[in-house]
């Protein structure tokens, strides 16, 4: 075997061996390009084996990383199963636990669901409830908001787009596609466009979808599950919907009644958003004091359930204390049913409520001619009573003022500001600008005095 051979099949040490016992040594050229080449095969072969075992290490770290997700995402799985199922046995209003049983039912039926309800009311969670407590669960849940997306992204968006449709665009996947196996998820479904309507309703038919651009249909096994806060019936029969998309997309109807229907679920969920978010900022303990848990009960939540958990975040960070009182939520819910704070008197919770009453209390007033007559006799009995002493210490007796019998035909009557600025400047008067006097002659506190005579101009 010749020296080329030798070094040609990786036999190094023979090689070297013949080189080095050469009988007649070749030229003097020759021998140090034999020495280079015997070289370069050696550091070859040991870069090779270097490389070799760099893979292999590279190989196993990527399996032991495989395999940490793959535990990662069967806990995470497990994590959104249980995670919905409490969030089931949070419910306590019969309609929502017939929403849920009815969720269950279908939650391993591929067949679509369509579910409405007021914006807020819990329809995302709902279809992630279906996804993840059904045989899909393993598979992903694709979501996508129909509102959000531009008429001329939406298409592309749901069925993916072939390369070189235009300048600069490659290949993408669409929604469909990626959520084959699993859920597609198409929130605000009312706001889609006409167009993309009618291959939506493609789609569900044949369970194919053509790219934009391309020419090859491809299979999809898509389990759809929409949600709109529309009125469906109204958009078809209005022209603004497909009425026969909504027949495919109604094949299992869902509604979520808003939370004002179900006030038996708001004190449960609260308490549920505030541990949470107790736990997300590192915050110690909160709860709730009595007179907030009536005001969050009380409330009407036009936004629903995501209203309310952005009130009870925003409470449980700007809280000065663990206990969460009424003048920690917002000014808008503090104004819709005020409470007074357990602290003392508050000015503006005050004020919220003369101003829930002013228009109310007006139309009594005009519709009964008696009744502010009434209301400052009673005022000056009770105010007599309180203070039957003079700022002189001497005892004063009282009498009622005589009111004259209102004449029949049209009432004029003060404001219920200008009355609450007579009484006020009558009550200073009998106390001689004793302000504390006055204080308690009208039931308040001095601080309380003080930003009422500001807000009144006195």
């Amino acid at each position: 075997m010749t020296f080329c051979d030798q070094v040609a099949e990786g036999r190094r040490e023979e090689a070297r061996a013949l080189l080095d016992n050469l009988s007649a040594p070749p030229d003097g050229r020759l021998m140090p390009a034999l020495e280079r080449l015997l070289n370069s095969v050696e550091e070859r072969e040991t870069k090779l084996t270097e490389l070799i075992a760099e893979l292999a290490a590279l190989r196993s770290h990527q399996e032991s990383r495989a395999e940490k997700l793959t535990r990662e995402n069967s806990d995470l799985r497990a994590g959104l199963h249980g995670g919905f199922k409490q969030a089931a046995a949070l419910t306590r209003s019969p309609a929502m636990r017939q929403v849920f049983k009815q969720a269950t039912r279908v939650a391993s039926v591929p067949a679509s669901v369509l579910i409405t309800g007021e914006t807020g009311a819990g329809k995302g969670l709902i279809a992630k409830y279906i996804h993840y407590t059904g045989s899909r669960a393993k598979f992903p849940l694709v979501s996508l908001n129909c509102a959000a997306i531009p008429a001329t992204l939406l298409e592309s968006e749901l069925f993916g787009i072939e390369k070189g449709v235009a300048s600069g665009v490659s290949e993408r996947m669409g929604h469909f596609e990626s959520a084959s196996n699993g859920t597609l998820f198409l929130d605000e479904i009312g706001d889609m466009p006409l167009e993309c309507q009618a291959k939506i309703l493609t789609a569900i038919e044949s369970k194919t979808i053509t790219r934009l651009g391309g020419r090859k249909p491809v299979s999809v096994d898509t389990r759809l599950i929409s949600a709109t806060h529309r009125n469906l019936d109204q958009a078809c029969a209005k022209g603004l919907f497909r009425q026969d998309l909504f027949y495919r997309l109604e094949v299992i109807h869902i509604h979520i009644p808003p939370l004002r229907e179900r006030r038996g679920d708001i004190l449960p969920l609260a308490d549920h958003f505030l541990q949470a978010a107790a736990g997300r900022y590192g915050l110690a303990a909160p709860v709730f004091a009595p007179e907030s848990r009536r005001l969050l009960e009380n409330c009407d939540w036009p936004g629903n359930v995501r209203e309310l958990e952005h009130e009870v975040e925003r409470a449980a960070i700007l809280a000065a204390e663990p206990v969460i009182r009424p003048g920690d939520f917002s000014r808008r819910l503090a104004a819709s049913h005020p409470f007074p704070r357990a602290d003392g008197p508050d000015e503006n919770l005050a004020e919220n409520l003369a101003g829930n009453l002013a228009g109310n209390l007006a139309g009594k007033l005009r519709s009964h001619p008696d009744l502010l007559e009434g209301i400052l006799r009673r005022i000056a009995v009770n105010s007599a009573k309180a203070a039957p002493f003079d700022p002189a210490g001497e005892f004063r007796s009282f009498t009622p003022p005589k009111m004259e019998a209102a004449a029949p035909g049209p009432l004029n009557l003060p404001s219920l500001l200008e009355a609450e600025r007579e009484l006020v400047k009558r009550a200073l008067n009998e106390c001689r600008g004793n302000k504390t006097h006055t204080a308690q002659r009208l039931g308040l506190s001095r601080e309380g005095l003080r930003k009422k005579l500001k807000r009144l101009g006195l």
